[in-house]
């Protein structure tokens, strides 16, 4: 009797036991010790079917940059637990306390214990050890736009073993970074050595410290065999793992100094405009290049923007192509421009406005202006027009036509007034039906030549050059150059409705 008493009192307990268990809810961290900037993965872990996690948008205000979740069922004498966990990650720069949250567990509610999460320095790596990681500026102080160039140093001992190196690249605010493909190779008496270069352009003033970059050397080590079957050499593999040692390098100081004016560019430039003809027939464009070269942060030379009375600007994305020679950052900067016009126009002189680093001080460069002269256009000075009425009266508007003519009238009698009244309206009519009967087979050939051109039109660029002649005839046509343009330059999708163009100068007449 004692011996089933015995018995049942161990099942009790061990079922207790288990209902315990399955209500446990647990925290944790990735690493209670943490360089600064680092990841921290904060996990709840709790038991149970129905599981409720806390909200967390930040921890002690370090935002939350993603969740993620992970379940499991395990079987122990029949009673099987379901385990699920929840990971927090976010970046601290200093030592923190992950305060007590609220877990529900099957209806109940729990609170986590709070974790403690120490956050140090990383210290630099020294010359002795068996990877050295080091940074190094050519220069400590510089201006907004100067170029720098940032080494980065990967030192390894010729006997230190090495299974994967991943070395990090520097992330820098207000600054543009650009990697070169310059890599060196060099030894310093133990060590072999692997220089990779950056170019920063600093886009802000101020006092900056360029962080430490992070070095991570992996060594693949054996795990302790098991024994049986798999003590075979033919099965080391799946028993080897990889472990990461992190190496730190140095950080540096460097002064920005603000560039007068608010300028932007830095360097040594030069500027040049050109236009493939100064003569061309009215609404045909012509094209204009503006070319920028030199030396400096020429990536951040602005697009060129045109705003011309009574023309028509089409202006594309400028391309820009750098690189580093001799040391020297440098490159060229091309764009290029249509203009449309019913007129003569001048292209006004262009300028550029830099800080030059030869003198330490501002300079302006500019362009020539370029007339152009618009065959077949209107004219700028136009004389007033004169209609001859007598070989010995001139007059010349329109409105003094009118009186001149009330007062030839009124000298007339009724009868010739009707006369000449019924022999107008028989001319005009006739003139009408006349000028109807010339103008309809050159209506209907023009009509026929654009209509059958834009169906023919594969691509927007066939469209755009065979629309841009007209770009002043009508509302529609204009819009639609001004989809086209988008799609062509600035990445848009818009449609074209070929058949309401084709209606427009159909119904229009539209000519050159």
């Amino acid at each position: 009797m004692r011996q089933t008493l015995g018995r049942v009192t161990k099942l009790f307990l061990i079922l207790f036991l288990t209902l315990t268990a399955s209500a446990d809810v647990k925290v944790s961290v990735s690493s209670p010790v943490i360089y600064e900037n680092e990841i921290i993965n904060f996990i709840i872990t709790a038991d149970g079917e129905d599981i409720t996690f806390p909200q967390i948008n930040d921890i002690e205000g370090y935002p939350i940059l993603g969740t993620s979740s992970s379940q499991s069922i395990s079987m122990i004498n029949t009673d099987i637990t379901k385990t699920t966990s929840k990971t927090y990650s976010f970046r601290a720069s200093k030592s923190i306390t992950i305060p007590s949250f609220p877990v529900k567990s099957d209806g109940q509610e729990y609170m986590t214990e709070e974790l403690k999460v120490n956050v140090i320095k990383p210290k630099a790596s020294k010359n002795g050890a068996d990877f050295v990681v080091e940074i190094a500026l050519d220069a400590n102080e510089s201006y907004v736009g100067e170029a720098l160039t940032l080494s980065v140093s990967f030192k390894s001992k010729m006997n230190a073993r090495a299974d994967q190196i991943q070395l990090g690249e520097p992330k820098l605010e207000n600054f543009w970074v650009k990697k070169t493909e310059k890599v060196e190779q060099s030894n310093q008496g133990e060590y072999l050595i692997q220089t990779m270069h950056y170019k920063l352009f600093p886009q802000k003033s101020g006092e900056y410290t360029i962080p430490p970059i992070q070095a991570l050397v992996g060594k693949i080590e054996q795990r302790q065999r098991q024994g049986g079957f798999f003590d075979d050499p033919f099965f080391n593999t799946m028993t080897q793992q990889l472990n990461w040692q992190k190496i730190y390098s140095n950080s540096i100081k460097l002064q920005v100094n603000p560039l007068p004016n608010g300028l932007e560019l830095y360097g040594n430039y030069k500027i040049k405009a050109t236009v493939d003809k100064t003569k061309v027939h009215a609404n045909k464009p012509i094209n204009l290049n503006i070319s920028v070269k030199g030396e400096g942060n020429i990536d951040d030379v602005k697009k060129f923007d045109l705003t011309l009375d009574n023309v028509i600007v089409y202006a594309d994305e400028p391309k820009i192509k750098s690189q580093e020679i001799h040391g020297i950052y440098q490159g060229s900067f091309n764009q290029k421009i249509a203009l449309i016009a019913d007129q003569n126009f001048t292209i006004p002189s262009l300028k550029l406005d830099y800080f030059d680093k030869a003198t330490k001080s501002v300079k302006t460069i500019t362009t020539e202006p370029i007339h152009i002269e618009v065959v077949g256009g209107k004219t700028n000075n136009s004389q007033p027009s004169s209609i001859e009425v007598s070989s010995s009266h001139i007059i010349e508007a329109p409105q003094k036509l009118k009186n001149q003519t009330k007062t030839v009238i009124e000298k007339e009698d009724a009868y010739l007034k009707y006369l000449f009244l019924l022999l107008g309206i028989i001319l005009g009519i006739l003139m009408m039906l006349l000028m109807n009967s010339f103008n309809k087979p050159k209506k209907k050939k023009v009509e026929s030549n654009i209509i059958k051109a834009i169906k023919k039109a594969k691509d927007d660029r066939t469209l755009f050059n065979i629309l841009l002649p007209y770009a002043k005839k009508h509302s529609v046509i204009s819009e639609n150059l001004n989809k086209l343009e988008a799609n062509l330059y600035r990445g848009a999708d818009n449609k074209i409705d070929k058949e309401d163009l084709m209606e427009i100068f159909e119904e229009q007449g539209i000519e050159k």
